[in-house]
């Protein structure tokens, strides 16, 4: 009996529906289908072999039973046929519930009406005389494989419509595993005695679970959780069934490993593995180096597991539970507040990276407070991008006085942007937005050049102006081609360098330092100069005076207004004030606003005084007319 290859299909079959259910899996519909259509696929190479038994013995079962086997096996290839079909349109209308179900009743139509067809259609069989070579053929033959091939049309015809709809990997293993199929019944169809159709779909579910469907694809190795891959998937499919869930996420707060011995690292994961694994009611997993994310159908088994997760913080972790990390807790108790799994994972990382109290506390539950600031923070980052694309921005000047010369020397650039409503966004709402998405390197290019344009155009020398001093953030300093490009807009505007003024903050130089210096010597070699932005807010700042190759240290309005505010205030910065005059240091102080602190600045023998006291940011035309109207060498 020539039934080799189906035997073979069998076992293959038969391994990977055992290894399969062996696994850790999602409950994902796709994964549902798939074991449904290994099932499927097994049932129909089992009716192969079977109907191949029964023709080969027929003498020995009566002609009726013999067609209906026969029938049976044709009508199991329609239904791999649908149930490959099925597959498919599970993950093409993953979000449009009703088109799957209105092509399902039509597809479920088309095979029953395929299959009656067979059914009631005459089939005949044949032993080759001296070979094991048996095969049926006939009018309900031909229906069958017209009624597959239909099946196969749409599944390919789907895949490709589709194909950017839908995961790429399943649509070229579907297409692979057709292909193949309609291969195999081409042969089979003109060489009746090669049985080769149940080996094929074998095949074609061999491709699936390799390409796809192996669960280890959705397991994070190192700690047996499922991934962030698997994540995504499982959430926006609660999103597609319009089911609502409740979501924990354990954050851990810093690298702590970097001061662990690799053996006790590796024991306190595993107990967080451990742990979470152990969570009643969650579906539990690993979505980041430092992330564990709980999903909960039910909000109590949420509310339960967040006190639970609070106290094991508490304690500590490891084999003894006795070693106590830095951790948060991110709680959504309703996941109705986003729309789908993107947005709501987006939400989960803007909680972390910028909510405040996640930041002080450790501990924020997301409710449509933090979303709504979320959206605020997505509609700035639109608006800076389009400001960026469009070359919209607007760069204001803010007069800076000197005490040396009685007159205004010098201006820091302000970038202003504009919100839809026409009103100027405050450049603390979206700075900070820019350095997240490194948008700050490309906008501080921007008002960098037109900087360079604004001098070029005007002479600022004509009218008393020194330099101009321009803003560089944490971000723009660690940009290893800073230097390059700054010195390109200069040349390309014909600016002198010595006109320039770049302020670096105390933050700068964190985890960015080697890049920061060299982009300072580069620019300092062409003539830049440099001022310490911010100084008193940042960190290390003895040491960074000292390092850093600085001309002028700028003290923000916190710093400025200690003075005045407290008798500690007044000591640190007459003390400050002489170590940096010792220094040969410049100083500017910003910030000021009344006769009275001018008065107290200018007798401590600051050099620059900068703030509402003169003027606010000014455009370029009124900054203009500002210097017309204030300057001793205006002129003529």
């Amino acid at each position: 009996m020539n039934f080799a290859s189906q035997i073979c299909a069998a076992s293959l079959l038969l391994i990977i529906f055992i290894f399969y259910c062996q696994q850790k899996h999602l409950p994902l519909r796709t994964s549902q289908a798939f074991l449904i259509t290994i099932i499927v696929t097994f049932l129909c190479v089992l009716l192969d072999i079977y109907s191949v038994i029964v023709i080969d013995n027929y003498r020995s079962y009566s002609p009726a039973y013999t067609g209906f086997i026969c029938k049976a096996y044709l009508i199991s290839l329609v239904c791999v046929g649908f149930f490959s079909l099925r597959y498919i349109c599970i993950d093409v209308y993953s979000s449009n519930h009703k088109n799957y179900i209105r092509c399902m009743h039509i597809y479920y139509a088309a095979a029953i009406i395929g299959s009656v067809i067979i059914y009631t259609l005459p089939i005949h069989h044949s032993k080759e005389l001296g070979s094991d070579a048996v095969y049926t053929y006939g009018p309900s033959v031909s229906a069958a494989y017209i009624i597959v091939l239909i099946f196969i049309i749409n599944v390919l015809a789907t895949a490709i419509k589709h194909r950017n709809a839908i995961n790429p990997q399943r649509s070229k293993a579907i297409t692979i595993w057709m292909i193949f199929w309609i291969a195999s019944a081409v042969v089979q169809f003109f060489h009746r005695e090669i049985l080769i159709v149940s080996f094929s779909s074998c095949i074609g579910i061999l491709i699936l679970f390799i390409m796809l469907e192996t669960p280890l694809t959705n397991i994070d190795r190192t700690s047996g959780l499922f991934n962030y891959n698997a994540l995504v998937q499982y959430m926006q499919q609660y999103y597609n069934d319009g089911r609502q869930f409740s979501s924990v996420v354990f954050v851990r707060l810093n690298s702590f490993q970097n001061n662990l011995t690799p053996s006790v690292a590796r024991d306190i994961n595993y107990s967080i593995a451990r742990f979470f694994s152990d969570i009643p009611g969650a579906v539990t997993f690993k979505s980041g180096e430092d992330k564990v994310t709980m999903m909960f159908d039910d909000a109590n088994a949420a509310s339960d597991a967040f006190e639970l997760v609070q106290e094991k913080i508490r304690t500590g972790w490891g084999t003894n539970s006795d070693i106590v990390i830095p951790a948060g807790i991110i709680c959504i108790p309703d996941s109705a507040i986003a729309g789908n799994a993107a947005e709501m994972l987006y939400l989960t990382g803007y909680a972390r990276q910028r909510n405040r109290e996640f930041l002080e506390n450790g501990l924020v539950f997301v409710d449509i407070n933090v979303l709504n600031e979320m959206k605020d923070a997505q509609r700035i980052e639109q608006l800076v991008k389009d400001s960026i694309d469009n070359d919209t921005i607007a760069v204001y000047y803010q007069p800076i006085y000197s005490t040396k010369t009685g007159r205004f020397s010098s201006a820091e650039a302000l970038v202003r942007i504009k919100d839809e409503d026409g009103n100027i966004l405050p450049p603390a709402k979206f700075i900070d937005i820019a350095e997240k998405n490194s948008s700050i390197i490309k906008l501080g290019e921007l008002i960098f050049e037109h900087v360079c344009r604004f001098i070029k155009k005007h002479d600022l020398r004509q009218y008393g102006i020194d330099y101009i001093e321009v803003n560089l953030s944490a971000v723009q300093c660690s940009y290893e081609q800073l230097a390059e490009r700054y010195i390109n807009i200069l040349k390309k505007y014909d600016v002198a360098p010595d006109m320039i003024n770049l302020e670096i903050t105390e933050s700068a130089s964190i985890g960015a330092r080697n890049a920061l210096i060299n982009n300072m010597h580069a620019l300092l070699d062409y003539g830049v100069h440099f001022s310490l932005d911010d100084f008193g807010t940042g960190q290390s700042n003895l040491n960074y005076i000292i390092d850093m190759p600085v001309d002028i240290i700028k003290f923000d309005r916190s710093m400025s207004m200690s003075y005045f505010n407290n008798s500690k205030g007044k000591y640190i910065m007459n003390a400050s004030i002489n170590m940096i005059h010792d220094m040969q240091l410049e100083i500017v102080s910003e910030g000021i606003e009344t006769a009275e602190q001018f008065e107290a600045m200018n007798a401590l023998g600051v050099s620059y005084i900068q703030g509402y006291y003169f003027s606010k940011p000014l455009c370029c035309r009124d900054f203009i007319e500002f210097l017309k109207e204030h300057n001793t060498d205006k002129p003529d």
